[in-house]
């Protein structure tokens, strides 16, 4: 197999490629670990858990983004990249620090009240799916609006905080929904990538929609106005 790695190094991205004999359908991780110990000792990638939890060893796959521990390939050749939308340190090796300043403004974190209260089974469904985030940070590096600067708050922050706003353990309640009117969630363009990269199903749109509906039913925003343009009517 013929492996393409696009990687950062002095402020420039370059093509580097190496020659695997490989049998099977190795996952994305096992590639770029055989190439670190049996050709290129200084490749620099991330990897901790190995088991689709951690979410740092996110890269782009032919083009999509994937975590390299859960995505398996074949063929004749690969081309494996840095995520977009984070700033490169090295060969692919990104950094995630944009991800923690985005969430701390929002205050994401659950602030529990005084005492034990129950959490209902419903309540607990309803929210599952946003607690199964690991911040790997591709909902964000396929988001138009953040890839264009826009001042979004972005799908990894309105997945995370919703597990709370939703959670009548949390003490933040209205302050925490008032606080969200300055992430401009009334900015999604809805494309669905979000949806359809998350390596683990959260459907961060699917948060996105019901926050924003909330926001309006609240009068913390205006309800968006359809923009009809792209018909060409």
């Amino acid at each position: 197999m013929r492996v393409k790695l696009r990687k950062y190094s002095e402020g420039k991205f370059n093509i580097q490629e190496y020659e695997l004999d490989i049998t099977g359908k190795p996952t994305v991780l096992e590639i770029l670990m055989r190439i670190k110990e049996e050709l290129d000792p200084s490749l620099a990638f991330r990897a901790m858990c190995r088991a689709s939890i951690c979410g740092t060893c996110a890269v782009k796959v032919n083009g999509q983004h994937k975590l390299a521990c859960n995505t398996r390939v074949e063929g004749e050749e690969v081309l494996i990249e840095p995520v977009d939308g984070f700033k490169p340190i090295r060969d692919l090796v990104v950094s995630h620090e944009e991800i923690y300043e985005r969430l701390k403004p929002s205050r994401v974190w659950f602030v529990p009240k005084d005492g034990n209260m129950k959490l209902l089974p419903e309540v607990q469904r309803r929210t599952a799916k946003a607690w199964d985030c690991i911040l790997c940070g591709i909902c964000n590096n396929v988001c138009p609006p953040l890839l264009e600067k826009v001042d979004f708050g972005g799908p990894l922050l309105f997945t995370r905080v919703y597990k709370t706003l939703d959670d009548p353990r949390d003490s933040l309640g209205e302050n925490r929904l008032e606080n969200l009117a300055a992430f401009n969630v009334q900015k999604c363009v809805h494309c669905s990538n979000c949806n359809l990269f998350c390596p683990k199903g959260c459907m961060p749109e699917k948060w996105i929609n019901v926050i924003e509906g909330k926001l309006v039913q609240k009068g913390y925003i205006q309800k968006k106005k359809e923009d009809f343009d792209f018909l060409g009517f």
